[in-house]
């Protein structure tokens, strides 16, 4: 099961609490998009597109299109509509947390790693995945991690391998 808690606290640094505790029925059912997902069946692109509209709906709605949230800091940010898709990225991590670890699953999310160049992806082969693959391998996975995507991204986990 994918809590909401776990759905809040991932997107707290991009939406803030103002908006969120406004919204926790939008925490809940990503939570509930997410924990619906089953590998053989379904996609993670489309899934990945579906909780990236319903946060920007959620966003444009309560804006009335302006885009503009009150942070926590008390600064005003603007949205951009690529920041969604970062967040729905994010988000699908928790996905991929709760995934059994086994190479059926690696194989899924390998693949749309490549397809999308989804960091999340890549964090989970990484992270998640690590004894499932050679040390050419995961050196592989950190190399394409640090030159294709940005450090504040990263950096918090980055090396959390052991």
């Amino acid at each position: 099961m994918i809590a909401q808690e776990q759905v809040y606290s991932t997107l707290v640094p991009w939406l803030g609490t103002g908006f969120l505790s406004k919204s926790l029925g939008l925490c809940g059912q990503i939570g509930m998009m997410l924990f619906g997902f089953r590998a053989q069946r379904d996609s993670l692109a489309l899934l990945s597109q579906r909780v990236d509209n319903l946060l920007f709906l959620s966003v444009r709605d309560h804006t009335q299109g302006r885009l503009a949230l009150l942070m926590d800091n008390g600064q005003l940010i603007r949205l951009r509509v690529n920041d969604f898709s970062l967040m729905a990225d994010e988000l699908l991590y928790l996905l991929f947390e709760q995934m059994e670890k086994n190479p059926y699953h690696q194989a899924v999310i390998r693949e749309y790693s490549m397809r999308s160049g989804s960091l999340s992806a890549l964090r989970a082969l990484y992270l998640l995945y690590h004894d499932l693959q050679s040390a050419d391998e995961n050196e592989t996975l950190r190399r394409v991690i640090t030159t294709c995507h940005e450090p504040w991204r990263f950096k918090h986990w980055i090396d959390s391998v052991t």
